[in-house]
């Protein structure tokens, strides 16, 4: 799953929703306002491919009710769609739907699920599209732990081993990213859970941590994509 927790108010679906859509590559807006044939119309989610050649629109209503949703909110939902020109609607329901709701989207573009359903619709776009976030920083850090470039120090002078190899596993997330991770089959590429060591600023090891999801694999370099870099340049002394 993209997230590790489920939501548990009907804002948190909102936002969940929107943020999946914002770390696949779309250009995202929560609420969005939507100009029908007779007033307007908020829908909870607006989401744009713009990745894409078309751009496709997507629009998402959250309902965080519980009971299924019936045929009418399916019904208010297609005229916002037609009026509003999204490509693809999605209605995500914490319970599900009442039989009437799936016959009302049938020869539709608008698709009926939970959140678990649309985050796996989604899970291999997050995962091919979320590495780019980090690919300028992993460029960064190659010459340092890669022993083909033969980077040397500053001073000219010779460094640890032992501690380049203990910066590289520490920060082995963001070191493992590379142009791999945009083909179609990136999702095999990490075994997990990973244990990862702590580094200091004097770039000893402090611990370890557990790395058990892609969703905290992903965390962790953000968390660390400053400190990585410069606890880099600190072994090979440019800082």
């Amino acid at each position: 799953m993209i997230f590790d927790t489920r939501p548990s108010t009907w804002t948190e679906l909102q936002d969940f929703v929107e943020q999946m859509f914002d770390e696949c590559g779309f250009e995202t807006e929560s609420p969005h306002t939507v100009e029908l044939v007779r007033g307007q119309k908020e829908v909870d989610v607006y989401a744009k491919d713009i990745e894409s050649e078309y751009q496709p629109i997507v629009f998402v209503e959250c309902k965080y009710w519980n009971s299924p949703i019936p045929q009418d909110t399916i019904h208010s939902f297609r005229t916002v769609m037609a009026d509003g020109g999204a490509n693809l609607g999605f209605i995500v329901s914490k319970i599900g739907f009442q039989k009437g709701a799936f016959e009302a989207v049938e020869k539709t573009n608008i698709r009926l699920v939970t959140f678990e359903e649309l985050e796996q619709v989604y899970y291999r776009r997050w995962l091919k599209n979320i590495p780019k976030r980090y690919m300028e920083i992993a460029d960064k850090l190659f010459p340092y732990w890669d022993p083909a470039v033969g980077k040397l120090p500053a001073d000219g002078g010779k460094i640890s081993w032992d501690t380049e190899r203990l910066l590289y596993q520490a920060y082995k997330p963001l070191c493992s990213i590379g142009p791999w991770d945009l083909q179609d089959n990136n999702y095999m590429k990490r075994k997990l859970p990973m244990t990862i060591p702590i580094v200091n600023d004097g770039l000893e090891q402090t611990g370890t941590k557990i790395i058990n999801t892609y969703r905290e694999y992903f965390e962790e370099c953000e968390a660390t994509k400053e400190r990585a870099l410069m606890h880099f340049k600190k072994l090979y002394r440019e800082e």
